[in-house]
């Protein structure tokens, strides 16, 4: 038993170090990410306040200057990926050591090289850089060949991100496994020592009765039946000794095991935690980041059109559709920090979220919802909120994706005391003992994850399903009056 106890608490040092170690990769490669965009900003400004200078813009506006410090920025995070430093965003670099990631870097910062000297070259000559000239198509050339590549690294980084998270939770679940093995090993040696006690105890009934039995027989031989009861007494002393230490050993691993499983659930309940915390401070860095960086490159297309003369209709209509295009990009933006991270589940409370949630589902094409949402804000705690939002959230998400469903219902009832959620649709369903059968790889991690979040919060999910005949999920909420 102590070294099952020693195990499990080995394994789960190894998944915190584990967990804490892949957390510090994905910090630097979100670090380098968000370099890379910011290489890419730079590198655009530039571009941009240049084509401004040549194209006459009062100095006291823009100037020269502005733009070659904003390639001056873009170069200097190029510098700092590939060596360690500090990025814009106070975010530490560690030095690049994959050879492949550094060729694309360097490649990268020869490329501003060229686009700095290009630029100088231009602005030494204004009155030639007029639209279509060679050193215009060269200075074009190059910028879109930067924008090629840091986009081209951005897409590896993020896939690394993506790989590493894979490896995250296939050892969490590999660790998982063989706690499991632990725990069912260990309780199966608490079995038994349990019959080995009922044994014993078996044995010493038996040895009773043999005694007296052998009482009523040598009733003429008390001195040797004396020697004999008081040689008995001491194997029994010592048999109820091993046992009673047997029980308290039973009752610490029984103790032990208690204490995993806790452990276990503020871990499980950890993770969720952090997981909600890392939507919405990624929900904030699109909107208030992103966002503002897109409204800004949008002034400035505005500002461009707006300089244009009426004998450009041609560069005017590229402005206006890359104006559309920019309110469809700030719309995508705003659509994801909402789904990464519901403001107003804060601002209106749970009912609205949830009625937000169905009428963006219900716009989806060739689905027809019906809802019928009962106010529910003040019977449920704040902390149970997101767990509620996140499970409609998911079961929508699969429904979207996998379903194939015509109608979907979703009801919300408040009985005595719980809280009853039911959303069912009349989609291709499947068979849930199959989908039980396949390995947690091909599973993936939703339901589970639905059902840990109801648990939580002290709550019972359900489900049901059939092969072309739909799917039925249910959870049920304990009710908390005043909870609001």
């Amino acid at each position: 038993m102590p070294i099952t106890v020693f195990l499990i608490g080995l394994l789960s040092i190894v998944l915190i170090l584990w967990v804490d170690r892949i957390s510090e990769k994905l910090r630097i490669d979100e670090a380098l990410i968000d370099a890379i965009m910011d290489v890419q900003i730079n590198t655009a400004l530039y571009h941009l306040r240049l084509e401004e200078v040549l194209d006459g813009y009062p100095s006291e506006v823009i100037d020269a200057k502005e733009a070659l410090e904003a390639l001056e920025r873009a170069t200097t995070l190029v510098e700092a990926t590939l060596d360690g430093g500090v990025s814009e965003r106070g975010e530490v670099l560690e030095p690049l050591t994959d050879p492949a990631l550094r060729a694309r870097v360097e490649a990268i910062k020869a490329l501003l090289v060229e686009f700095k000297a290009t630029g100088q070259k231009r602005l030494q000559n204004p009155g030639k850089q007029w639209i279509g000239s060679v050193l215009e198509r060269e200075f074009e050339k190059i910028f879109k060949g930067v924008l090629r590549k840091t986009r081209d690294l951005e897409d590896i980084l993020e896939n690394q991100e993506m790989s590493n998270q894979k490896k995250t939770r296939d050892i969490f679940r590999g660790i998982l496994a063989v706690w499991t093995i632990l725990v069912v090993t260990a309780t199966a040696g608490l079995w038994r020592l349990e019959s080995k006690r009922k044994r014993a105890e078996d044995k010493l009934i038996t040895a009773n009765e043999l005694l007296l039995s052998q009482a009523e027989e040598l009733t003429g031989h008390r001195q040797h039946l004396e020697e004999l009861v008081e040689k008995r007494t001491v194997e029994l002393t010592k048999t109820n000794k091993r046992l009673k230490e047997e029980i308290a050993e039973r009752r610490q691993a029984e103790e032990t095991l208690k204490e995993s499983e806790k452990r276990t659930e503020k871990l499980a309940s950890w993770l969720i935690n952090a997981q909600e915390i890392e939507r919405k401070r990624i929900a904030m860095e699109l909107h208030d980041e992103l966002g503002q960086a897109l409204n800004a490159i949008k002034l400035h297309l505005r500002v461009i059109e707006n300089g244009l003369g009426d004998d450009q209709p041609v560069i005017r209509e590229e402005c206006e559709k890359l104006l559309v295009y920019m309110d469809h990009v700030i719309e995508d933006v705003r659509r994801l920090s909402l789904a990464l991270s519901p403001t107003i589940l804060e601002d209106l409370g749970l009912t609205s979220a949830i009625k937000w949630l169905v009428n963006g589902f219900a716009r989806y094409p060739a689905v027809s919802v019906m809802a019928d949402i009962e106010e529910i804000d003040h019977v449920v705690p704040e902390k149970h909120r997101i767990t509620i939002y996140r499970v409609l959230q998911e079961v929508l998400t699969n429904i979207r994706k996998h379903s194939r469903a015509e109608h979907v219902s979703i009801v919300i009832r408040r009985n005595d005391d719980t809280l009853a959620f039911s959303v069912e649709d009349d989609g291709m369903g499947f068979d849930p003992k199959q989908e039980f059968k396949k390995a947690a790889s091909e599973r993936g991690l939703g339901l589970a994850t639905m059902n840990e979040r109801v648990r939580m919060a002290g709550g019972i999910l359900d489900l049901w399903s059939q092969e072309g005949k739909g799917t039925r999920i249910t959870f049920s909420i304990p009710i908390v009056e005043g909870g609001a």
